[in-house]
Protein backbone atom coordinates (compact mmCIF):
# COMPACT_ATOMS: atom_id res chain seq x y z
CA UNK A 1 0.00 0.00 0.00
CA UNK A 2 1.37 3.38 -0.97
CA UNK A 3 1.95 5.83 1.88
CA UNK A 4 -0.34 8.87 2.02
CA UNK A 5 1.00 12.17 0.67
CA UNK A 6 -0.72 15.18 2.22
CA UNK A 7 -0.78 18.31 0.07
CA UNK A 8 -1.29 20.60 3.06
CA UNK A 9 1.86 19.38 4.78
CA UNK A 10 3.84 19.56 1.53
CA UNK A 11 2.82 23.21 1.05
CA UNK A 12 3.44 24.34 4.61
CA UNK A 13 6.58 22.52 5.79
CA UNK A 14 10.08 21.94 4.52
CA UNK A 15 12.10 23.28 1.62
CA UNK A 16 9.35 22.57 -0.92
CA UNK A 17 6.96 24.84 1.00
CA UNK A 18 9.51 27.69 0.98
CA UNK A 19 9.90 27.43 -2.79
CA UNK A 20 6.13 27.30 -3.33
CA UNK A 21 5.58 30.38 -1.14
CA UNK A 22 8.38 32.24 -2.91
CA UNK A 23 6.90 31.37 -6.32
CA UNK A 24 3.49 32.73 -5.25
CA UNK A 25 5.05 35.87 -3.78
CA UNK A 26 6.99 36.57 -6.97
CA UNK A 27 3.91 36.44 -9.22
CA UNK A 28 2.37 39.71 -10.32
CA UNK A 29 -0.99 37.99 -10.66
CA UNK A 30 -2.80 36.14 -7.84
CA UNK A 31 -2.02 32.42 -7.50
CA UNK A 32 -3.63 30.00 -5.05
CA UNK A 33 -3.09 26.38 -4.00
CA UNK A 34 -6.22 24.46 -3.03
CA UNK A 35 -6.70 20.95 -1.68
CA UNK A 36 -8.87 18.31 -3.34
CA UNK A 37 -11.95 19.72 -1.56
CA UNK A 38 -11.31 23.24 -2.84
CA UNK A 39 -10.02 24.63 0.48
CA UNK A 40 -7.37 27.33 0.00
CA UNK A 41 -4.02 26.24 1.42
CA UNK A 42 -1.66 28.96 0.14
CA UNK A 43 -1.83 32.19 -1.85
CA UNK A 44 -4.86 34.16 -2.88
CA UNK A 45 -8.33 32.97 -3.80
CA UNK A 46 -9.26 33.85 -7.39
CA UNK A 47 -11.66 32.85 -10.09
CA UNK A 48 -9.05 31.85 -12.63
CA UNK A 49 -8.93 28.44 -14.24
CA UNK A 50 -7.64 25.61 -12.09
CA UNK A 51 -4.74 23.34 -12.98
CA UNK A 52 -4.80 19.91 -11.26
CA UNK A 53 -1.92 18.72 -9.07
CA UNK A 54 -1.60 15.02 -9.85
CA UNK A 55 0.33 12.13 -8.32
CA UNK A 56 0.28 8.75 -10.07
CA UNK A 57 -3.07 9.50 -11.69
CA UNK A 58 -4.71 10.89 -8.51
CA UNK A 59 -5.60 14.55 -8.02
CA UNK A 60 -4.12 15.93 -4.81
CA UNK A 61 -5.42 19.45 -5.30
CA UNK A 62 -5.46 22.44 -7.61
CA UNK A 63 -3.54 25.58 -8.52
CA UNK A 64 -5.66 28.57 -9.53
CA UNK A 65 -4.24 31.48 -11.46
CA UNK A 66 -3.14 32.54 -14.89
CA UNK A 67 -2.56 29.56 -17.14
CA UNK A 68 1.24 29.74 -17.35
CA UNK A 69 1.69 30.25 -13.62
CA UNK A 70 -0.82 27.54 -12.70
CA UNK A 71 0.68 24.94 -15.03
CA UNK A 72 4.21 25.63 -13.82
CA UNK A 73 3.36 25.57 -10.11
CA UNK A 74 1.11 22.50 -10.41
CA UNK A 75 3.89 20.62 -12.19
CA UNK A 76 6.43 21.60 -9.50
CA UNK A 77 4.15 20.60 -6.62
CA UNK A 78 3.38 17.29 -8.37
CA UNK A 79 7.10 16.68 -8.78
CA UNK A 80 7.80 17.36 -5.10
CA UNK A 81 4.89 15.09 -4.11
CA UNK A 82 6.38 12.34 -6.28
CA UNK A 83 9.77 12.75 -4.61
CA UNK A 84 8.19 12.60 -1.15
CA UNK A 85 6.28 9.46 -2.15
CA UNK A 86 9.47 7.83 -3.42
CA UNK A 87 11.21 8.66 -0.16
CA UNK A 88 8.44 7.11 1.91
CA UNK A 89 8.36 4.00 -0.26
CA UNK A 90 12.11 3.65 0.11
CA UNK A 91 11.76 4.00 3.89
CA UNK A 92 9.10 1.27 3.91
CA UNK A 93 11.29 -1.02 1.85
CA UNK A 94 14.29 -0.30 4.07
CA UNK A 95 12.27 -1.11 7.20
CA UNK A 96 11.08 -4.36 5.63
CA UNK A 97 14.63 -5.33 4.71
CA UNK A 98 15.82 -4.41 8.20
CA UNK A 99 13.24 -6.71 9.77
CA UNK A 100 14.26 -9.53 7.47
CA UNK A 101 17.94 -9.01 8.25
CA UNK A 102 17.20 -8.86 11.97
CA UNK A 103 15.37 -12.18 11.71
CA UNK A 104 18.32 -13.74 9.90
CA UNK A 105 20.80 -12.28 12.36
CA UNK A 106 18.92 -13.50 15.44
CA UNK A 107 18.58 -17.00 14.03
CA UNK A 108 22.20 -16.88 12.87
CA UNK A 109 23.33 -16.09 16.40
CA UNK A 110 21.53 -19.17 17.69
CA UNK A 111 22.97 -21.56 15.13
CA UNK A 112 26.45 -20.01 14.70
CA UNK A 113 28.19 -22.42 17.06
CA UNK A 114 25.83 -25.37 16.53
CA UNK A 115 27.34 -28.35 14.72
CA UNK A 116 24.46 -30.79 15.20
CA UNK A 117 21.94 -31.00 12.36
CA UNK A 118 19.07 -32.24 14.55
CA UNK A 119 19.55 -29.34 16.94
CA UNK A 120 19.73 -26.88 14.04
CA UNK A 121 16.42 -28.24 12.73
CA UNK A 122 14.74 -27.93 16.14
CA UNK A 123 15.96 -24.34 16.50
CA UNK A 124 14.56 -23.50 13.07
CA UNK A 125 11.16 -25.06 13.79
CA UNK A 126 10.89 -23.29 17.14
CA UNK A 127 11.53 -19.99 15.35
CA UNK A 128 9.07 -20.81 12.56
CA UNK A 129 6.34 -21.78 15.05
CA UNK A 130 6.85 -18.49 16.87
CA UNK A 131 6.32 -16.51 13.67
CA UNK A 132 3.15 -18.31 12.53
CA UNK A 133 -0.35 -17.84 14.05
CA UNK A 134 -0.48 -19.72 17.36
CA UNK A 135 -4.27 -20.25 17.28
CA UNK A 136 -4.23 -22.36 14.12
CA UNK A 137 -3.85 -26.11 13.59
CA UNK A 138 -0.33 -25.88 12.17
CA UNK A 139 2.26 -28.67 11.91
CA UNK A 140 5.86 -28.20 10.84
CA UNK A 141 8.65 -30.47 9.74
CA UNK A 142 12.17 -30.27 8.37
CA UNK A 143 12.55 -33.11 5.88
CA UNK A 144 15.96 -34.08 4.54
CA UNK A 145 17.05 -36.39 1.73
CA UNK A 146 17.06 -40.01 2.88
CA UNK A 147 19.62 -42.67 2.11
CA UNK A 148 17.51 -43.90 -0.81
CA UNK A 149 16.39 -41.84 -3.80
CA UNK A 150 12.85 -40.50 -3.54
CA UNK A 151 12.84 -40.80 0.25
CA UNK A 152 12.78 -38.08 2.88
CA UNK A 153 13.60 -38.35 6.57
CA UNK A 154 11.94 -36.16 9.20
CA UNK A 155 14.86 -34.43 10.89
CA UNK A 156 12.64 -32.49 13.31
CA UNK A 157 8.89 -32.05 13.75
CA UNK A 158 6.50 -29.68 15.47
CA UNK A 159 2.99 -31.09 15.94
CA UNK A 160 1.89 -34.65 15.18
CA UNK A 161 2.03 -34.78 11.38
CA UNK A 162 5.81 -35.01 11.15
CA UNK A 163 7.52 -37.28 13.68
CA UNK A 164 11.27 -36.94 14.14
CA UNK A 165 13.17 -39.89 12.67
CA UNK A 166 10.25 -41.02 10.50
CA UNK A 167 11.11 -42.07 6.92
CA UNK A 168 8.67 -40.79 4.31
CA UNK A 169 8.58 -43.29 1.44
CA UNK A 170 5.58 -41.65 -0.26
CA UNK A 171 6.05 -37.94 -0.98
CA UNK A 172 3.19 -35.67 -2.07
CA UNK A 173 3.32 -33.98 -5.47
CA UNK A 174 3.72 -30.44 -4.10
CA UNK A 175 6.80 -31.36 -2.07
CA UNK A 176 8.18 -33.21 -5.08
CA UNK A 177 7.79 -30.01 -7.12
CA UNK A 178 9.63 -27.94 -4.49
CA UNK A 179 12.49 -30.45 -4.40
CA UNK A 180 12.72 -30.47 -8.19
CA UNK A 181 12.46 -26.71 -8.80
CA UNK A 182 14.08 -25.30 -5.68
CA UNK A 183 11.22 -22.78 -5.39
CA UNK A 184 8.85 -22.31 -2.45
CA UNK A 185 5.15 -23.18 -2.84
CA UNK A 186 2.08 -21.87 -1.00
CA UNK A 187 -1.18 -23.80 -1.59
CA UNK A 188 -4.17 -22.79 0.52
CA UNK A 189 -6.49 -25.47 -0.90
CA UNK A 190 -4.49 -28.59 -1.71
CA UNK A 191 -7.58 -30.54 -2.78
CA UNK A 192 -7.77 -28.37 -5.91
CA UNK A 193 -4.09 -28.73 -6.76
CA UNK A 194 -3.48 -31.37 -9.48
CA UNK A 195 -0.07 -32.23 -8.03
CA UNK A 196 -1.69 -33.16 -4.72
CA UNK A 197 -4.55 -34.94 -6.49
CA UNK A 198 -2.01 -37.10 -8.32
CA UNK A 199 0.15 -37.86 -5.27
CA UNK A 200 -0.97 -37.07 -1.72
CA UNK A 201 1.81 -39.18 -0.21
CA UNK A 202 1.63 -39.38 3.55
CA UNK A 203 -0.23 -36.05 3.75
CA UNK A 204 -3.70 -37.40 2.96
CA UNK A 205 -5.73 -35.35 5.42
CA UNK A 206 -4.43 -31.79 5.05
CA UNK A 207 -6.11 -28.71 3.55
CA UNK A 208 -3.33 -26.09 3.29
CA UNK A 209 0.41 -26.32 2.77
CA UNK A 210 3.43 -24.03 2.71
CA UNK A 211 6.71 -25.62 1.57
CA UNK A 212 10.15 -23.95 1.31
CA UNK A 213 13.28 -25.61 -0.10
CA UNK A 214 16.47 -26.24 1.84
CA UNK A 215 19.13 -25.66 -0.77
CA UNK A 216 22.69 -24.66 -1.36
CA UNK A 217 23.92 -23.17 -4.63
CA UNK A 218 23.87 -26.42 -6.55
CA UNK A 219 21.54 -28.76 -4.67
CA UNK A 220 18.16 -28.92 -2.96
CA UNK A 221 18.48 -31.45 -0.15
CA UNK A 222 15.26 -31.06 1.81
CA UNK A 223 12.27 -28.88 2.64
CA UNK A 224 10.76 -26.92 5.50
CA UNK A 225 7.11 -27.99 5.35
CA UNK A 226 4.17 -26.32 7.10
CA UNK A 227 0.73 -27.95 6.83
CA UNK A 228 -2.73 -27.56 8.35
CA UNK A 229 -5.60 -30.05 8.63
CA UNK A 230 -8.07 -27.18 8.85
CA UNK A 231 -8.79 -24.33 6.44
CA UNK A 232 -6.17 -21.60 6.68
CA UNK A 233 -4.91 -18.91 4.33
CA UNK A 234 -1.15 -18.69 4.47
CA UNK A 235 -0.07 -15.20 3.42
CA UNK A 236 2.67 -14.23 1.01
CA UNK A 237 4.46 -12.49 3.90
CA UNK A 238 4.47 -15.73 5.91
CA UNK A 239 5.80 -17.60 2.89
CA UNK A 240 8.58 -15.05 2.49
CA UNK A 241 9.62 -15.30 6.13
CA UNK A 242 9.57 -19.13 6.03
CA UNK A 243 11.68 -19.06 2.88
CA UNK A 244 14.22 -16.81 4.63
CA UNK A 245 14.34 -19.21 7.56
CA UNK A 246 14.80 -22.15 5.22
CA UNK A 247 17.66 -20.38 3.45
CA UNK A 248 19.42 -19.67 6.74
CA UNK A 249 19.00 -23.22 7.99
CA UNK A 250 20.07 -24.65 4.65
CA UNK A 251 23.35 -22.75 4.82
CA UNK A 252 23.97 -24.00 8.36
CA UNK A 253 23.03 -27.60 7.57
CA UNK A 254 25.04 -27.47 4.36
CA UNK A 255 28.05 -26.24 6.31
CA UNK A 256 27.72 -29.04 8.88
CA UNK A 257 27.30 -31.68 6.16
CA UNK A 258 30.35 -30.39 4.34
CA UNK A 259 32.54 -30.32 7.43
CA UNK A 260 31.49 -33.84 8.39
CA UNK A 261 32.19 -35.11 4.90
CA UNK A 262 35.64 -33.52 4.80
CA UNK A 263 36.60 -35.03 8.15
CA UNK A 264 35.27 -38.46 7.21
CA UNK A 265 37.19 -38.44 3.91
CA UNK A 266 40.37 -37.05 5.50
CA UNK A 267 40.51 -34.28 2.93
CA UNK A 268 42.16 -31.95 5.40
CA UNK A 269 43.54 -29.40 2.98
CA UNK A 270 40.25 -28.84 1.18
CA UNK A 271 38.47 -28.60 4.51
CA UNK A 272 40.90 -25.94 5.69
CA UNK A 273 40.40 -23.91 2.53
CA UNK A 274 36.66 -24.03 3.06
CA UNK A 275 37.09 -23.02 6.69
CA UNK A 276 39.18 -20.06 5.53
CA UNK A 277 36.41 -18.96 3.20
CA UNK A 278 33.77 -19.34 5.90
CA UNK A 279 35.84 -17.43 8.44
CA UNK A 280 36.62 -14.57 6.08
CA UNK A 281 32.93 -14.42 5.18
CA UNK A 282 32.08 -13.96 8.87
CA UNK A 283 34.14 -10.77 9.07
CA UNK A 284 32.22 -7.52 8.85
CA UNK A 285 33.07 -5.68 5.63
CA UNK A 286 30.30 -3.05 5.43
CA UNK A 287 32.71 -0.34 6.51
CA UNK A 288 31.38 3.19 7.20
CA UNK A 289 33.13 5.49 4.73
CA UNK A 290 33.46 9.27 4.44
CA UNK A 291 32.24 9.25 0.84
CA UNK A 292 28.91 7.75 1.95
CA UNK A 293 28.24 10.66 4.28
CA UNK A 294 29.40 8.98 7.49
CA UNK A 295 31.19 11.10 10.13
CA UNK A 296 33.65 8.25 10.65
CA UNK A 297 35.78 6.13 8.36
CA UNK A 298 36.51 2.52 9.27
CA UNK A 299 38.56 -0.13 7.51
CA UNK A 300 39.97 -3.49 8.60
CA UNK A 301 42.24 -6.19 7.18
CA UNK A 302 43.07 -9.73 8.23
CA UNK A 303 45.60 -12.15 6.73
CA UNK A 304 45.86 -15.59 8.37
CA UNK A 305 49.29 -17.23 8.65
CA UNK A 306 47.61 -20.52 7.76
CA UNK A 307 44.33 -21.29 6.04
CA UNK A 308 42.35 -20.19 9.09
CA UNK A 309 43.08 -17.64 11.79
CA UNK A 310 42.80 -17.14 15.51
CA UNK A 311 42.72 -13.37 14.98
CA UNK A 312 39.49 -11.51 14.47
CA UNK A 313 37.96 -8.09 14.38
CA UNK A 314 34.36 -6.98 14.63
CA UNK A 315 32.27 -3.83 14.79
CA UNK A 316 28.56 -3.26 15.25
CA UNK A 317 26.09 -0.74 16.66
CA UNK A 318 25.00 -1.18 20.26
CA UNK A 319 22.42 1.55 19.68
CA UNK A 320 21.86 4.45 17.31
CA UNK A 321 24.72 6.51 18.75
CA UNK A 322 27.23 3.89 19.93
CA UNK A 323 29.57 1.78 17.81
CA UNK A 324 31.48 -1.12 19.39
CA UNK A 325 34.93 -2.08 18.09
CA UNK A 326 36.75 -5.27 19.03
CA UNK A 327 39.98 -6.93 17.98
CA UNK A 328 41.31 -10.21 19.35
CA UNK A 329 44.12 -12.72 19.09
CA UNK A 330 43.54 -16.33 20.16
CA UNK A 331 46.45 -18.40 21.42
CA UNK A 332 47.81 -20.94 18.93
CA UNK A 333 46.86 -21.07 15.25
CA UNK A 334 44.89 -23.21 12.84
CA UNK A 335 41.54 -24.91 13.31
CA UNK A 336 41.45 -25.00 17.15
CA UNK A 337 42.20 -21.27 17.33
CA UNK A 338 39.62 -20.52 14.63
CA UNK A 339 36.91 -22.46 16.46
CA UNK A 340 37.74 -20.71 19.70
CA UNK A 341 37.66 -17.42 17.82
CA UNK A 342 34.14 -18.13 16.54
CA UNK A 343 32.98 -18.79 20.09
CA UNK A 344 34.61 -15.59 21.38
CA UNK A 345 33.10 -13.48 18.59
CA UNK A 346 29.64 -14.94 19.15
CA UNK A 347 29.81 -14.40 22.92
CA UNK A 348 31.06 -10.82 22.54
CA UNK A 349 28.06 -9.94 20.38
CA UNK A 350 25.64 -11.56 22.82
CA UNK A 351 27.17 -10.12 26.01
CA UNK A 352 27.69 -6.60 24.60
CA UNK A 353 23.90 -6.22 24.37
CA UNK A 354 23.68 -6.49 28.15
CA UNK A 355 26.49 -4.17 29.29
CA UNK A 356 27.24 -0.52 28.61
CA UNK A 357 31.01 -0.34 29.27
CA UNK A 358 33.83 -2.32 27.66
CA UNK A 359 35.32 -3.54 30.95
CA UNK A 360 31.91 -4.91 31.94
CA UNK A 361 31.76 -6.92 28.70
CA UNK A 362 35.23 -8.38 29.36
CA UNK A 363 34.33 -9.18 32.97
CA UNK A 364 31.21 -11.07 31.84
CA UNK A 365 33.01 -12.81 28.97
CA UNK A 366 36.01 -14.13 30.94
CA UNK A 367 34.12 -16.67 33.12
CA UNK A 368 32.42 -18.09 30.02
CA UNK A 369 35.80 -18.70 28.35
CA UNK A 370 37.31 -20.18 31.51
CA UNK A 371 34.45 -22.64 31.97
CA UNK A 372 35.22 -26.17 30.66
CA UNK A 373 38.31 -24.88 28.89
CA UNK A 374 40.18 -28.19 28.92
CA UNK A 375 42.42 -27.11 26.02
CA UNK A 376 43.57 -24.10 28.11
CA UNK A 377 43.08 -21.73 25.17
CA UNK A 378 42.95 -18.02 25.80
CA UNK A 379 42.45 -14.81 23.85
CA UNK A 380 43.75 -11.26 24.14
CA UNK A 381 41.12 -8.61 23.42
CA UNK A 382 40.82 -4.87 23.01
CA UNK A 383 37.25 -3.59 23.29
CA UNK A 384 36.11 -0.01 22.68
CA UNK A 385 32.91 1.96 22.23
CA UNK A 386 32.72 5.09 20.08
CA UNK A 387 30.10 7.72 20.86
CA UNK A 388 29.05 8.82 17.37
CA UNK A 389 27.95 12.24 18.64
CA UNK A 390 30.90 13.24 20.82
CA UNK A 391 33.60 10.95 19.31
CA UNK A 392 34.66 9.86 22.79
CA UNK A 393 36.23 6.40 22.76
CA UNK A 394 35.86 4.32 25.93
CA UNK A 395 38.12 1.27 25.92
CA UNK A 396 39.36 -1.66 27.95
CA UNK A 397 42.30 -4.04 27.59
CA UNK A 398 42.15 -7.79 27.94
CA UNK A 399 45.89 -8.47 27.69
CA UNK A 400 46.05 -7.05 24.17
CA UNK A 401 48.77 -4.76 22.85
CA UNK A 402 47.71 -1.08 23.03
CA UNK A 403 46.35 0.57 19.87
CA UNK A 404 48.06 3.63 18.42
CA UNK A 405 46.52 7.09 18.51
CA UNK A 406 47.51 9.18 15.47
CA UNK A 407 46.58 12.86 15.68
CA UNK A 408 45.74 14.80 12.56
CA UNK A 409 49.17 16.43 12.92
CA UNK A 410 50.89 13.05 12.55
CA UNK A 411 51.84 12.66 16.23
CA UNK A 412 51.73 9.01 17.31
CA UNK A 413 51.23 7.64 20.82
CA UNK A 414 50.00 4.43 22.44
CA UNK A 415 46.69 4.44 24.25
CA UNK A 416 47.37 4.54 27.98
CA UNK A 417 45.79 2.23 30.51
CA UNK A 418 46.09 -1.04 32.39
CA UNK A 419 46.92 -3.79 29.87
CA UNK A 420 44.64 -6.20 31.73
CA UNK A 421 44.74 -10.00 31.55
CA UNK A 422 44.10 -12.33 28.64
CA UNK A 423 40.67 -13.99 28.83
CA UNK A 424 40.13 -17.70 29.43
CA UNK A 425 43.06 -18.18 31.85
CA UNK A 426 41.93 -17.10 35.32
CA UNK A 427 38.37 -16.60 36.46
CA UNK A 428 37.60 -13.66 38.70
CA UNK A 429 40.09 -11.10 37.33
CA UNK A 430 38.99 -7.47 37.04
CA UNK A 431 39.17 -5.08 34.12
CA UNK A 432 39.03 -1.30 33.86
CA UNK A 433 37.92 1.24 31.25
CA UNK A 434 39.52 4.48 30.10
CA UNK A 435 38.38 7.17 27.66
CA UNK A 436 39.93 9.36 25.01
CA UNK A 437 38.52 12.21 22.94
CA UNK A 438 39.02 11.88 19.19
CA UNK A 439 39.10 15.16 17.27
CA UNK A 440 38.47 15.75 13.57
CA UNK A 441 41.27 14.20 11.53
CA UNK A 442 42.44 11.90 14.35
CA UNK A 443 42.90 8.18 13.77
CA UNK A 444 43.00 5.08 15.94
CA UNK A 445 44.89 1.96 14.83
CA UNK A 446 44.04 -1.43 16.36
CA UNK A 447 46.33 -4.35 15.49
CA UNK A 448 47.49 -7.77 16.60
CA UNK A 449 51.08 -8.79 17.33
CA UNK A 450 51.32 -10.31 13.86
CA UNK A 451 52.37 -6.80 12.80
CA UNK A 452 54.94 -6.02 15.48
CA UNK A 453 56.36 -9.58 15.49
CA UNK A 454 56.52 -10.01 11.70
CA UNK A 455 59.96 -11.46 10.89
CA UNK A 456 62.23 -10.85 7.92
CA UNK A 457 64.69 -13.35 6.47
CA UNK A 458 67.26 -12.41 9.14
CA UNK A 459 64.75 -13.19 11.92
CA UNK A 460 64.45 -9.52 12.84
CA UNK A 461 61.07 -8.35 14.14
CA UNK A 462 59.26 -5.46 12.49
CA UNK A 463 58.61 -3.97 15.93
CA UNK A 464 56.34 -1.27 17.28
CA UNK A 465 59.01 1.51 17.04
CA UNK A 466 59.18 0.95 13.27
CA UNK A 467 55.38 1.10 13.09
CA UNK A 468 55.30 4.35 15.05
CA UNK A 469 58.02 5.86 12.85
CA UNK A 470 56.05 4.92 9.74
CA UNK A 471 52.92 6.70 11.00
CA UNK A 472 54.64 9.77 12.43
CA UNK A 473 54.04 12.73 10.15
CA UNK A 474 52.54 10.52 7.43
CA UNK A 475 49.56 11.65 5.38
CA UNK A 476 46.57 9.36 4.90
CA UNK A 477 43.24 10.61 3.63
CA UNK A 478 41.22 7.70 4.91
CA UNK A 479 41.32 4.55 7.02
CA UNK A 480 41.91 2.25 4.06
CA UNK A 481 45.02 4.19 3.01
CA UNK A 482 46.33 3.98 6.58
CA UNK A 483 45.88 0.18 6.72
CA UNK A 484 47.19 -0.50 3.23
CA UNK A 485 50.26 1.66 3.85
CA UNK A 486 51.16 -0.42 6.89
CA UNK A 487 50.62 -3.73 5.08
CA UNK A 488 52.83 -2.58 2.21
CA UNK A 489 55.62 -1.57 4.60
CA UNK A 490 55.41 -4.85 6.56
CA UNK A 491 55.52 -6.89 3.34
CA UNK A 492 58.53 -4.91 2.14
CA UNK A 493 60.30 -5.53 5.46
CA UNK A 494 59.59 -9.30 5.60
CA UNK A 495 60.46 -9.89 1.94
CA UNK A 496 60.46 -13.60 1.10
CA UNK A 497 60.22 -14.74 4.73
CA UNK A 498 57.24 -16.94 5.57
CA UNK A 499 54.43 -15.22 7.48
CA UNK A 500 54.83 -16.40 11.06
CA UNK A 501 51.61 -15.13 12.64
CA UNK A 502 48.12 -13.95 11.77
CA UNK A 503 47.97 -10.26 10.83
CA UNK A 504 44.96 -8.13 11.66
CA UNK A 505 44.51 -4.35 11.46
CA UNK A 506 41.56 -2.05 12.07
CA UNK A 507 41.74 1.73 11.54
CA UNK A 508 39.22 4.34 12.66
CA UNK A 509 39.35 7.94 11.46
CA UNK A 510 37.18 10.95 12.29
CA UNK A 511 36.15 13.17 9.41
CA UNK A 512 37.86 16.56 9.44
CA UNK A 513 34.54 18.04 8.42
CA UNK A 514 32.94 16.92 11.70
CA UNK A 515 32.91 19.03 14.82
CA UNK A 516 32.70 17.68 18.32
CA UNK A 517 29.66 19.15 20.15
Amino acid sequence: MNPEIKLKRLCQRGNAAKLIKQFIADRARPVGVLDANGELLLGDANDSARQPITLEGHTLGWVSGEADDAVLLAAFIGYMAQKELEGKLLAQETLSKYKELTLLYELGEKIAACMDIDELARLALDEAARLLPSDQDIHLGILLDGQEAGQLTVCAGHGDVFLAGEKLLAIDGITQQVLASGNAEIVNNVSLDPRYQTAAGVLKDIQAMLCAPLKTRDKTFGVLSVVSRTKIDFSAAEAKVLNLLASQVAVAIGRVHLIHERVAQERLQESLKLSHSIQMGMLSTAFPRFHEGHPIDLFAFMEPAREVSGDFYDFFHLDSKTLLLVIGDVSDKGVPAALFMVMVKTLVRAIAKQHALPHQVLAALNPELCRDNEASMFVTLFLATLDLDTHIVTYSFGGHNPPLYVSRYGIVSMLPGDSGTALGIIDGVTFSSQSIQLNPGDSLLLYTDGISEAMNENYEAYGEPRLCDLLTGSAHNNAQQLVEGIITDVNTFTGEAEQSDDITLMALQISQGQRVP
